[in-house]
């Protein structure tokens, strides 16, 4: 039995936020197996809070999330010590990669506890979390479907569960469409004044605005967008940004970024009431979208009418669905014109590409090809592990199996624990031509880029394509295999080589891919060719011509800004 002194002392140093106190009182009391499981529980909660956390207090707390697991004999406290668990495994494994290896039991905890208890919502978000990061996407999809069809209110699922559609060929682009349609009953709509009741007339330019959760660090939005801005006439339009990222991460990119701004708003506190009020209090005349459905706290803003004209742009290569934003900026390779009616959006079609890289500051050098010092093909990817899925690995094994002493560098953009998907290609034995670089050597973008100059051929995934990656492939001279997609998110490698023309990199299908990939494979000499011509040419096509792409989206902008005035 707990003393009523002893509980009401630790409840009231959790409430002062004295987590060192709660756990010291506690440990003081009780010897670690003879620790109640609320107790247990309520000791790992602290552990993740303290503020100047350590790996050890991370490791101590999982332990106490699994103690009170294990001893608790009441489902509801064995689901939430299962959801911390979970919960400091994700909040933590960024900063500590060690305990990404925390995954794998999580998964086993999360499997035993669902086959007692079945269906619980709590617990299948979290399992969404353990999926995802050990890169199983059919057990995502699965938990994912089973949350929509018991009708969960989560918002945050229902971006997920469209968003992992671009990692598979499950559904079509009228299945986004249709799924779109019921999409919008997630989010809220925010008061608002009416349109007519802005005096847009005071505004002595066109006021657009930008609003954006990355504009923080060297994000890869910023390189998209500082030169297009930059090239923006001053005369006619006023550029505001909405960020929704604290300034103290602004960084190279995204300070040459805030610089092309004319005015610049740091909203990362405020709530989305009161970012709509700040839209509308700047009488913004056009507003941009650069988040999509990777935030679902704050695309929401989007769904109640703030301008005259609304936008979405660059971060969701897709139907968002809501009747508030207007036009979606796309390109004539993304999507095709008889499937214009499968997006709520209209289409704002540019004549090239649908978004154009800044390329970097540093110097560019032309490296030669690494064959010619391996004797062998150097291929190479540093996409997100996510969208490295089963079909990927498949394809990049056979090629791996099919040309002689053929290597296969991988980087994610994101942290992943690369034993994770290590596993998947040991299906196929290609475990011994893999060669792994984590994100966190190379924080540098510099680095980063240099790192292309190892690999003689990028391999693009696929559905879910590359972006940022292959506009960056392409400025160092690295040749790009990329592979033609059924909807606008995976088209995006084709319009990116199109535009470059590279079209002989571009596959129709998956043997398509493979007898490529093999071709170049095998011809290296050609491959070579092809990789000066790319380093030779690419910069004065559409992708990195940022002057010229700038005046287009300009003209684009003023025509549906006079076609919105006039009705």
């Amino acid at each position: 039995m707990i003393e009523k002194s002893f509980q009401e002392n630790i409840k009231e140093l959790f409430l002062k936020k004295k987590y060192k106190e709660v756990v010291s009182s506690i440990e003081k009391n009780f010897k670690s197996k003879s620790k109640p499981p609320g107790l247990s529980n309520l000791s790992g909660v602290c552990k993740v809070l303290i503020k100047n956390r350590t790996k050890n207090d991370i490791l101590s707390a999982l332990k106490d999330f699994e103690n009170c697991y294990y001893r608790s004999n009441l489902i509801p406290q064995k689901t939430e010590a299962l959801s911390n668990y979970i919960t400091a495994c994700v909040n933590n494994s960024k900063t500590f990669l060690e305990i990404s290896n925390y995954f794998e039991k999580a998964k086993v905890l999360f499997e035993e506890h669902v086959d007692k208890i079945g269906y619980n919502e709590k617990l299948y978000k979290h399992g969404v979390d353990v999926y995802k990061q050990l890169l199983e996407h059919r057990n995502v999809d699965k938990l994912l479907n089973e949350l929509i069809k018991n009708k969960t209110n989560s918002k945050i699922i229902a971006c997920s569960y469209s968003f992992m559609k671009n990692y598979n060929y499950d559904w079509n682009q009228n299945d986004y469409f249709e799924y779109s349609k019921k999409f919008v009953k997630y989010f809220p709509t925010f008061v608002s004044k009416n349109i007519k009741e802005i005096e847009f007339k005071k505004n002595k330019k066109i006021r657009v605005g930008f609003v954006a959760k990355d504009f923080a660090v060297n994000h890869s939005v910023t390189y998209f967008l500082k030169d297009t801005l930059k090239y923006f006439d001053k005369d006619i339009f006023e550029l505001y940004s909405f960020s929704l990222s604290s300034d103290k991460f602004l960084k190279d990119s995204s300070l040459e970024l805030k610089n092309n701004f004319d005015r610049w708003f740091d909203l990362s506190v405020s709530n989305n009431q009161g970012i709509i009020d700040k839209i509308q209090e700047e009488r913004i005349e056009i507003l941009i979208d650069i988040m999509g459905l990777t935030h679902a706290d704050r695309i929401e803003i989007f769904n109640t009418r703030c301008s005259p004209v609304q936008i979405s742009w660059m971060a969701f290569l897709n139907t968002v669905g809501f009747s508030n934003i207007d036009y979606i900026i796309a390109d004539k390779y993304l999507i095709k014109s008889d499937e214009e009616k499968l997006y709520s959006e209209k289409i704002l079609k540019l004549s090239n590409v649908w978004s154009c890289h800044s390329g970097f500051k540093f110097k560019r050098e032309y490296s030669q090809p690494p064959f010619k010092k391996n004797n062998s093909i150097t291929l190479g990817s540093f996409n997100n592990y996510l969208k490295i899925t089963d079909d990927v690995i498949k394809v990049w094994s056979t090629i791996l199996c099919s040309i002689k002493n053929s290597k296969l560098i991988l980087k994610s953009s994101f942290n992943h624990n690369k034993k994770f998907i290590l596993k998947k290609f040991l299906k196929y034995g290609v475990q011994d031509s893999l060669e792994f670089y984590n994100k966190n050597d190379f924080l540098e973008i510099e680095d980063h880029i240099k790192l292309y100059s190892k690999i003689d051929l990028a391999l693009d995934t696929f559905p879910y394509n590359g972006v940022t990656t292959t506009f960056e492939a392409l400025w160092s001279g690295v040749p790009v295999l990329v592979m033609r997609g059924h909807n606008m998110n995976s088209r995006a490698g084709e319009s990116i080589l199109i535009n470059g023309n590279i079209k002989n990199f571009i596959a129709s299908n998956q043997e398509d891919y493979i007898k490529k990939a093999i071709h170049f494979g095998n011809n290296l000499e050609k491959l070579d060719q092809e990789r000066k011509q790319i380093f030779n040419n690419i910069l004065n096509s559409p992708l990195f011509n940022s002057q010229k792409f700038s005046y287009e989206l300009q003209n684009k902008l003023l025509k549906i800004y006079n076609r919105k005035l006039t009705n």
